[in-house]
């Protein structure tokens, strides 16, 4: 299969719905992981200092 127009049709897969937790569109859901908070792998929020925004 070509990286082009023809394999832009088959992206109809949906990988994240919102978190329970955040409340962001973040939640992986074949992972089971919120990639903004991590929910579902951690009990803390997930922070990092270089992150402004936590």
């Amino acid at each position: 299969m070509s990286k082009g127009t023809p394999s832009m049709g088959k992206k109809q897969k949906q990988t994240h719905f919102r978190c329970r937790r955040c409340g962001k569109h973040a939640y992986h859901i074949r992972k089971s992981r919120c990639a903004s908070c991590g929910y579902g792998d951690t009990a803390k929020l997930r922070n990092y200092t270089w992150a402004k925004d936590h």
